[in-house]
């Protein structure tokens, strides 16, 4: 079954055409808690910097 998680994180590695082609995505709570009230208080664990020379994965 493939997933498609959408991204709008243009600089990140993972990135293509507003979707994460990540294997697997690692999300997480901004503090050490593991309770989020909504959205804002996660972010994506899986982000890595596009850095010069390397090539983003295709879909």
């Amino acid at each position: 079954m493939e997933i498609s998680v959408k991204c709008s994180v243009s600089n990140c590695k993972y990135y293509s055409n507003l979707e994460c082609t990540a294997e697997a995505i690692e999300v997480n709570c901004d503090d050490t808690s593991m309770l989020a009230s909504d959205s804002r208080e996660t972010c994506c664990d899986t982000f890595k910097p596009v850095d010069e020379g390397d090539e983003r994965p295709r879909k």
